[in-house]
């Protein structure tokens, strides 16, 4: 029988998992990217990444940004960008993305601020946002070859053991949390099970 059984868990990744897989894919990066046959230089240069729980609402998280700024009349050796950011998880593609996003800037001076959240805001989502897309697949795929290997040579579950395959892996919602994103995933497969001990299935009568 196909996908004889269907088996729902909720599956954690650390916001340090999905911060090394966006310091991967920013560090370096320019804001505007450069384009060929284009006369104009960068407005600035992501630094460094962070990202963390925000309590604000529903999937929502922190995402910090440091940047240089590029550009003579704004320009500063560093300056932390902090974006509240809505997330949202695309099952066809299986990435774990960025839907909205709220940009504040922390600096001593509220005009600096102002003018520098206008500018990135109308480049962040396009060239900074649209990147920060967590393949999502590739860490529960880690996962699910531990699953399958322990199924391949039988799982002993109190007098009862359990031999078969996941298959197919469906995530069906996301819950950003304090310390890490939670997924509620729905396992696909087949499997048999051979009861080695009844008396542990029945308990003490």
């Amino acid at each position: 029988m196909e996908n004889s059984i269907r088996i729902h868990v909720p599956v954690s990744v650390s916001y340090t998992a999905l911060e090394g897989v966006l310091k991967s894919q920013l560090i370096g990066k320019y804001i505007p990217k450069p384009e060929k046959e284009v006369d104009s230089s960068p407005y600035a240069q992501i630094l460094d990444v962070g990202i963390g729980g925000s309590s604000s609402g529903p999937n929502r998280i922190v995402l910090r940004l440091k940047i240089k700024i590029l550009r003579t009349v704004m320009k500063r050796d560093q300056v932390d960008l902090y974006v509240l950011a809505t997330l949202k998880y695309d099952n066809s593609s299986q990435l774990l993305y960025v839907q909205q996003f709220q940009l504040t800037s922390r600096t001593s001076s509220g005009l600096y601020n102002t003018a520098l959240e206008v500018l990135v805001n109308n480049v962040a989502y396009n060239q900074i946002l649209s990147k920060a897309r967590v393949p999502v697949k590739d860490i529960i795929n880690q996962e699910l070859i531990k699953v399958n290997a322990m199924l391949e040579q039988g799982l002993d579950l109190k007098g009862i053991k359990l031999m078969g395959a996941v298959d197919e892996v469906t995530i069906l919602d996301i819950a950003p949390r304090p310390d890490k994103v939670t997924f509620s995933v729905e396992l696909k497969g087949n499997a048999e099970a051979n009861i080695l001990d009844l008396s542990k299935l029945l308990g003490s009568r």
